[in-house]
This record gives C-alpha cells, sequence and structure tokens, in this order.
C-alpha cells in the first residue's frame, strides 16, 4: 500500500515500460496534473488546498496551456481540484483536451455528477475516473467531507458513470475517523465492482498548517492494514544514485493560477505560465534543475543512513519542507509508514529507529501516532549506518 504520488523509474523488460524510464532519462513532461480550481462544494477535514486570492485560469488561458503541453510532449493528464466540476467551462476544457491526443484522467468528488455530466464525461472516454470513498455510513462521510448526505450523493456519481461504462476507481484516506470502518469500505467496493485502493498521508496544507493531523494513523494502525494487504510489496534496492520518487524527471503540477510546480506536495514554483512559455519553464525553471541534480540518496542525509530505508515507500520532499523546512530531509510519517511495513514483514522483530527520529528526540516537533521504540535489532543486511541511530526510549520519537 503505497503512497499515492511520483512513481520511482527503473528500467524493464515490458517495452512499455522501458519506454518509460527513457523518457524519463530524456526529461519529457509525460505526465501533468493539474488543478482547475480550488473551489470545492465539500468543505473536507484534510483538503491541503488553499486559495491564494488570485483569478484562476480563463478557459482561453487553459487552452494555451493545453497546446503548449501538447508540444511538449505530454500524454497523460490529470485534471483535479477542487472540484472539477465546480468550474462551468471544465467541458469546454476536457473537449480541448482530447481533441489535442492527450489521455486523460478525471478526479471528483463524484457529488455533482448528474445523467448529463455523466454522458459528458463518458463522451470524453477518460482512462479512469477517482472519487473518494471516505466512510460507509453517512455519518462519518459527512463528518469528514463537511456536507450532508454525502455517501448517497457519491454512489450515485459512481453509479451513473458505472452505467456508461466508464471506468472508476474509489480512493480511501484512512485515518482514525473512518478506520472502524475500513472493511465496509471494502465490502462496498466489492458490491460495486470497482478499482479501490487506500492510502494512509494526511497532507500538510499548503500554507504548512497542519488542519487534520490529529487524525493521522498510528504506526501501529498502519501496521495493522499492511499486514492483511494482499498487494505484493518487494524492499527496493538503494544505492546513492537512488531517488525516493521521480519529481521533476516527467511529470508536473499546474494550479489555477498557472504556476508550475514539480508536484502536488512540493509547491515551489518553476514560474507562471501566463509570464513564461511551459518549455521554457520545465527545461530552465530553477526548482525543476536543482532536483533532476541532486534528488538522489547521497543527497538525503537521514534516508541515505537509514536502516530501513528499503522498506521506505512514501518519502516526500514537498512533506519534508512542510515539517522541517528541509527540501532534502525526512518526514515523521514516511518513517512511521517504512517502520509500519518493516513490522508487517517482521512481526517477531523489534523495530529501528529512523534516523530523523533520532535528531527529533526531545523536540516539539511531533505528529501524532508517534511510534514507541524498543530496544535496537541487527542493522540489515547490506544497509550501513552510524550505531547510534539505534537507541532505547521510553518516550515516543
Amino acid at each position: 500500500m503505497a503512497f499515492a504520488g511520483c512513481e520511482l523509474p527503473g528500467p524493464s523488460d515490458d517495452p512499455y515500460e522501458a519506454l518509460l524510464f527513457r523518457l524519463k532519462q530524456e526529461f519529457v513532461p509525460l505526465t501533468v496534473l493539474w488543478e482547475l480550481t480550488h473551489k470545492c462544494n465539500l468543505d473536507c477535514i484534510m483538503c491541503y488546498n488553499v486559495p491564494l486570492g488570485q483569478s484562476e485560469l480563463t478557459t482561453v488561458e487553459c487552452f494555451n496551456v493545453l497546446e503548449q503541453l501538447a508540444s511538449a510532449g505530454t500524454l497523460y493528464l490529470t485534471f483535479t481540484g477542487g472540484e472539477i466540476l465546480s468550474r462551468r467551462d471544465f467541458f469546454q476544457i476536457a473537449q480541448h483536451a482530447r481533441s489535442l491526443g492527450f489521455a486523460v484522467s478525471l478526479k471528483t468528488n463524484g457529488t455533482l455528477i448528474t445523467p448529463e455530466k455523466a454522458d459528458q464525461i463518458a463522451a470524453l472516454a477518460p482512462l479512469r475516473v477517482d472519487i473518494s470513498l471516505l466512510g460507509a455510513t453517512e455519518k462519518t462521510f459527512d463528518a469528514i467531507a463537511g456536507s450532508k448526505d454525502t455517501l448517497r450523493r457519491v454512489l450515485r456519481g459512481v453509479r451513473l458513470l458505472q452505467e456508461r461504462n466508464v471506468r472508476v476507481k474509489l480512493l480511501s484516506l484512512l485515518m482514525d475517523l473512518n478506520m472502524p470502518e475500513r472493511e465496509q469500505m471494502i465490502d462496498l467496493v466489492m458490491e460495486l465492482g470497482v478499482d479501490y485502493e487506500q492510502a494512509f498521508k494526511i497532507s500538510t496544507a499548503d500554507d504548512g498548517t497542519d488542519k487534520a493531523g490529529d487524525h493521522q494513523l498510528s504506526r501501529e494502525q498502519m501496521t495493522e492494514v499492511l499486514a492483511v494487504d494482499h498487494t505484493p510489496f518487494r524492499p527496493r534496492t538503494v544505492n546513492a544514485t537512488s531517488r525516493t520518487c521521480s519529481v521533476s524527471l516527467s511529470s508536473c503540477l499546474v494550479d489555477p493560477y498557472g504556476n508550475l510546480l514539480p508536484c502536488i506536495e512540493l509547491r515551489i514554483p518553476a514560474g507562471n505560465l501566463r509570464n513564461k512559455p511551459f518549455s521554457e519553464l520545465w527545461s530552465n525553471g530553477g526548482i525543476f534543475r536543482q532536483l533532476r541534480n541532486q534528488h538522489v540518496m547521497k543527497n538525503l542525509p537521514d534516508c541515505w543512513i537509514c536502516p530501513i530505508n528499503r522498506y521506505c515507500e512514501g518519502r516526500c520532499s514537498g512533506l519534508a519542507l512542510k515539517e522541517h523546512g528541509d527540501l532534502y530531509g525526512g518526514h515523521l510519517l514516511a518513517c512511521q509508514q517504512a517502520q509500519a511495513r518493516f513490522a508487517s514483514i517482521f512481526p517477531n522483530e523489534r523495530v529501528p529507529v529512523t534516523p530523523l527520529q533520532t535528531r527529533l528526540h526531545g523536540s516539539t516537533v511531533k505528529r501524532p501516532g508517534s511510534p514507541q521504540v524498543g530496544q535496537p535489532i541487527p542493522l540489515l543486511e547490506g544497509v550501513n549506518v552510524h550505531p547510534t541511530f539505534f537507541m532505547e526510549t521510553n518516550g515516543s520519537v
């Protein structure tokens, strides 16, 4: 169960995967995530969007950006929000994208889908429509979404799309509010017959505030979920040039105001598409050049010497920057998920402390649900780590 985020590049015997790997090596912007708006009809407690009080891109400006992306080689385009259906010109923009040959995916909360809108979505022939499933009961879903009658409206939207043979994937962000309904959500998904994914990561808001951190699952709860998850997991190979994600290599984010950003979590703009062309910002934007050259394991001091870095699935530069102001540091949620993964595979072993947890031990920088740490275990094969990063403690790290 990995974090939703940038996929790691890697060579493959599969021709398609090999092509994707080559395009990443050549820095082709193959995949673009586009936040069309920050407006939304829901008020989810874990939403990380922070509207900037600026005018969003107009229809004409969106058309211009689409044409630039097509010229740059972008193939996969995902429209997200906010809520994409709150833009009155959404279908104009999406239809123009399809006319330019993009493979389009959509992210929507599903509550605004009517039969007419379902027809329009089906006409786009999207690769997939992602919809959040935040609970199995109206009470829980409404509490998280800040709305009324939310689950019924979401399920109506899902069924309207299914009736039109649109591929739907439901995504559940697990937190303490809906964890008791995890099995019910799985049962509901099986009844619907749609794709499904559960994730752990509650993101810090774009302005750095931790709106929903109190609802983050503990390491023990993550371990419980991973222990019964049947998704194959293989510890990854780690060397000095390994990357924790493919940020800046083949994907980027456009926000509603025209800012070009590395990803949805790392909101350092390379520039604005209202002022400079995409090709220039993608090729020469300072943050993109920096990450391409430096975002490798040997430059991530906490992660490079971590004894469980082979089990880490979620280290994110954006979250590290928000949490500690360090683009190349670790962040505690990734540490906890790596520990949970390790504990789910080796339930009888003591879980190692990460270098970041050791460094922050005793400080006020803590995330709810931090694990209790026991005595050290032997170092993992092939990983060298300074022995001071294994410690005994009676407190949370």
